[in-house]
């Protein structure tokens, strides 16, 4: 589905990440929000706490809890609106600010005491009402600082050939899969919640993707499908990604038939009534299943499967 010149930027995004995975600077494809914990910490010298710690992503040495976020911006924008803040589970919110080549502008520091109604509105002119740390005093390793740059660079490649639309990168290419393989529209407002596709026969779609493949960092039979409570769309695809960001699996699932979707991982693919295979899979525990041949609208969703 991708030509090969695509296929080389794509090789070559997961050789840079790949290259921040071993040097610790990320451990999951989250990857701005992991490379801002990453340079918030060296700064700041903290502990970075384990992943299952809620809205926590480091301590000090005093003991201090920070919650770090991340944003890169364009031409020093640096308004960023943040809401729903657990303000009772941290006690400093650290925000780094990055150019397009994730290189540290500025972290603004927030202690939570001063966080009112748990939101944050910052804008150009409200900035400075709060504590900057100028980028040129973020101090991070010369070959750590290369290889983020490096990154950053391959990123810019995968949006300028609009393999990608946004930092959710692999959302993004799962999205790019599914629409190509299913014929499907992409929704064009990033807003709409729980709807990303529709099919020109009125069906929706939402699509998670995950990017699974054996090594000792990535086969997990207990990933995570997260927020798909009360979610509207007819379908949930399922995309795996390998470790070159191509395509290692399609399932189709009714929406309505999900049995437990507060805590749906990646297995729902074989234990879900009516799931369809839309590309066999290459992880040995996610099942192929019953092969997906077309949409029929004279079927209910749980019924289609042949035409």
């Amino acid at each position: 589905m991708f030509t090969k010149e695509q296929e080389k930027l794509l090789d070559n995004f997961a050789d840079k990440s790949d290259q921040l995975f071993d040097l610790g600077v990320i451990s999951t494809d989250s990857f701005t929000g992991e490379i801002g914990e990453y340079v918030v910490c060296k700064h700041f010298n903290l502990k970075k706490s384990n992943r299952v710690t809620q809205a926590v992503d480091g301590f000090s040495v005093s003991g201090e809890k920070y919650q770090v976020k991340a944003k890169v911006v364009s031409r020093n924008n640096f308004s960023y609106n943040l809401k729903d803040l657990p303000t009772d589970l941290f006690d400093i919110l650290a925000i780094v600010y990055f150019d397009n080549l994730y290189t540290p502008l500025k972290i603004v520091v927030i202690p939570s005491k001063k966080i009112k109604n748990r939101e944050v509105k910052i804008s150009s002119s409200t900035i400075s009402n709060f504590e900057n740390i100028d980028g040129a005093k973020i101090k991070i390793p010369i070959k750590v600082k290369t290889a983020i740059n490096e990154f950053a660079v391959a990123y810019n490649s995968l949006e300028k050939a609009e393999i990608i639309r946004s930092r959710r990168i692999v959302g993004d290419i799962g999205e790019f899969y599914a629409c190509r393989k299913l014929n499907l529209i992409q929704s064009e407002n990033r807003n709409e919640k729980g709807i990303d596709a529709r099919h020109e026969n009125g069906l929706t779609f939402e699509i998670k993707t995950r990017r699974v493949y054996e090594s000792g960092r990535r086969v997990s039979e207990t990933r995570r499908l997260n927020n798909l409570v009360g979610k509207t769309a007819d379908y949930l695809i399922v995309v795996t990604l390998d470790r070159s960001f191509k395509c290692a699996g399609m399932w189709l699932i009714p929406m309505q038939n999900l049995t437990n979707p507060k805590s749906a991982n990646l297995k729902v693919v074989n234990t879900t009534v009516g799931t369809m295979n839309v590309i066999p899979s290459k992880i040995s525990w996610l099942q192929t299943g019953v092969k997906f041949k077309g949409f029929d609208l004279k079927k209910s969703p749980n019924q289609i499967n042949k035409i």
